[in-house]
């Protein structure tokens, strides 16, 4: 079921996520409601804080992002196997990340209308449940990767914001005050509860 996106301000999307029980009842419910909403607001991931649930899961949707980019910006952001991923999160553990970093633009759902650059490193490794409950430890790379240490932050009360500098938070002190109250045009229900 489609749910309101939490936008900034929300006193959740500042806290860090707790872990959600294997056996819970919520957790199926949760992760068709996850689904639902990053369709219906198209966007590419999506994480439990942003509709209003303090547990560490998200969903991702990192192969959409392969199939509409033209095939020379694909080396940009893929791995030369990589075709992207449609994936579920349950309980994820950051375990490594590489070396080399990279820099590209991301949005945020939560923060409707703001593109910020952010730097993050190219591979990660991550422990996490998928969707059959299933222990998992892989690595991901690119986009893939970027997605979901963007999804990680969320888990862990890490906006995009908080990778911009204080000059640009100043700079974008209006646009922010007019998220907060919700007077935002966005395709999407929002809550500002």
């Amino acid at each position: 079921m489609i749910q309101p996106i939490f936008v900034y301000g929300q006193h959740i999307l500042e806290q860090p996520c707790t872990d959600i029980q294997l056996e819970s009842p919520q957790l199926q419910n949760l992760v068709n409601n996850l689904w639902d909403t990053m369709r219906n607001a198209q966007g590419c991931g999506l994480s439990a804080p942003q509709i209003g649930l303090p547990y560490n899961v998200f969903v991702i949707d990192s192969q959409n992002a392969f199939q509409a980019i033209g095939k020379g910006f694909r080396k940009r952001y893929f791995d030369a196997e990589d075709k992207g991923i449609q994936g579920i999160f349950i309980n994820p553990q950051l375990l490594e990340v590489s070396s080399k970093m990279w820099k590209a633009e991301e949005g945020c759902l939560s923060l409707p209308s703001l593109i910020k650059g952010v730097s993050r490193p190219w591979q990660i490794k991550i422990s996490y449940y998928n969707e059959q409950l299933e222990y998992r430890i892989q690595e991901f790379s690119g986009l893939t990767a970027r997605m979901i240490l963007h999804e990680l932050d969320h888990t862990n009360g890490i906006l995009l914001i908080n990778h911009m500098g204080l000059l640009i938070k100043k700079y974008l002190y209006f646009k922010l005050k007019s998220i907060k109250k919700g007077r935002v045009k966005v395709s999407y229900p929002i809550s500002t509860r």
